[in-house]
């Protein structure tokens, strides 16, 4: 099938298409409709079946949705996560489910295996790489940790990318390593390349918030500087428990570039650049989306078959590859290292406790420090020494005037003054990666 140019004004209805594919078939017309997370979004659109082109290969006869609507959801989405998720799926327990693209292309014999690998690589660049059927042992470093995928709370079925996440811990070049859970913290946590940011805990969110110097602003949410250039302090993922495979996020994967209403970059009434803080809070019975900002900083490898995942620490812009094909009979444990599966973990939407959260694990605001200062001091329950206490950073100088910046946001030409924000600079992330670990493929209609 050939898209045509949807940025025009073209009439949103499904005849527009069938004038740039002859080999294009209506399923059910008005048959989709999925709504996500973010409040407010949602597709509807008519089920079709076209031949779908991808990485040199033809897929024939593919399902997928045509969007007539699409509300907070700028771009077509690839869904290729497990059919239970699919939306069919989600509106009834007697949905029936269809061959996503990873199943017909396995039905249709191009690759051997339901299983594909992800690689972002970095905040800036432009590409990334997503192998079906495979993975490249040139994208990361060290062997793969290989996680089992856990299972949904009320059903007792997969349903989603869910692996044990079960520690965080921050590592600032001065102060060293301190540990912001404790050993019985255990989370069901979603690798989730259809969400742009990264979802914790309310409780570590407003802790790594304040020691990021975030400012909400109404318009934009979570703010923060984005000079990171100077800080190499990294958030620290452990999965699995004692053993498990860990991933360290550079603090500035956090800081992702934003614009105005404009489209304009946003920046502080000083001219420094402002970004969106790429953490976002969960509370309570929420679900944790490990989105891009995260992702970006590790090699995943989704084994469907075997119901696992294989993770890494990437290796940013490599320039080489070295593919290894899973075949039929084959597990991803053969470029592992370790299977970790010592934490059992269920996704739930449903009220619960959130354990484990060191309450005593604060980091204290970067209020006083100049954006080119060190970070400010953090306090843990456990630093990498073992010992409990406090790591401080040095005071930032103070500038010629004898006080720091007070920068704003300015939205447009028409400056709006936001709260004091004095922080160094912290995280942002890039724009969407336009797989989502769901069920099918839809295109937007613009």
């Amino acid at each position: 099938m050939k898209y045509a140019d949807t940025t025009t004004d073209a009439p949103k209805t499904l005849q527009w298409f069938f004038l740039f594919s002859s080999t294009l078939v209506e399923v059910v017309k008005g048959g989709f409709s999925i709504q996500y997370d973010t409040p407010g979004s949602g597709v509807i659109g008519d089920y079709v079946q076209d031949n779908f082109g991808i990485g040199g290969m033809t897929i024939k006869n593919l399902t997928m949705a045509i969007a007539t609507a699409a509300d907070y959801v700028p771009t077509g989405i690839m869904g290729i996560g497990f059919d239970t998720d699919e939306s069919v799926a989600r509106a009834s327990d007697e949905g029936t489910v269809y061959p996503n693209l990873v199943d017909e292309l396995v039905n249709q014999k191009l690759i051997t295996t339901h299983a594909y690998s992800l690689w972002l690589d970095d905040l800036n660049s432009d590409s990334g790489t997503v192998l079906f059927g495979g993975y490249d042992t040139d994208r990361y470093s060290g062997d793969l940790g290989v996680l089992q995928i856990q299972p949904d709370a009320q059903s007792g079925n997969i349903t989603s990318m869910t692996v044990a996440w079960t520690s965080l811990s921050l590592t600032d070049p001065t102060s060293g390593t301190t540990t912001l859970t404790d050993d019985s913290f255990a989370e069901p946590a979603v690798l989730d390349s259809g969400t742009s940011l990264c979802g914790v805990p309310t409780d570590l969110y407003n802790q790594l918030a304040n020691f990021s110097g975030v400012i909400n602003d109404p318009t934009y949410g979570a703010i923060v500087a984005c000079n990171l250039s100077s800080y190499t302090g990294t958030l620290n993922f452990g999965f699995g428990g004692s053993g498990g495979p860990s991933i360290s996020v550079p603090f500035y994967e956090f800081a992702v570039p934003t614009v105005d209403e404009n489209n304009n970059p946003l920046t502080f009434e000083d001219g420094s650049a402002a970004c969106t803080f790429g953490l976002f809070p969960v509370d309570t019975g929420g679900d944790i989306l490990f989105g891009d900002t995260f992702l970006r900083s590790a090699y995943v490898v989704y084994d469907l078959d075997n119901l696992q995942i294989g993770i890494a620490p990437t290796k940013f812009n490599s320039t080489t590859s070295n593919i290894q094909v899973i075949g039929a009979s084959d597990t991803i444990v053969g470029g592992a290292s370790s299977i970790a599966s010592g934490v059992t973990v269920k996704q739930t939407n449903t009220a619960k406790v959130t354990p484990g959260i060191a309450k005593t694990g604060t980091v204290t605001s970067l209020a006083t420090k100049a954006p080119a200062a060190t970070f400010g001091a953090i306090s843990g329950i456990k630093t990498d020494a073992g010992a409990t206490g406090t790591a401080t950073a040095a005071k930032a100088p103070a500038t010629a005037t004898g006080s720091a910046a007070t920068p704003s946001v300015t939205k447009s030409a028409a400056s709006t003054t936001i709260p004091t924000f004095d922080a160094t600079t912290m995280i942002m992330m890039g724009g969407s990666f336009l797989l989502m670990l769901l069920g099918g493929v839809f295109v937007v209609l613009a």
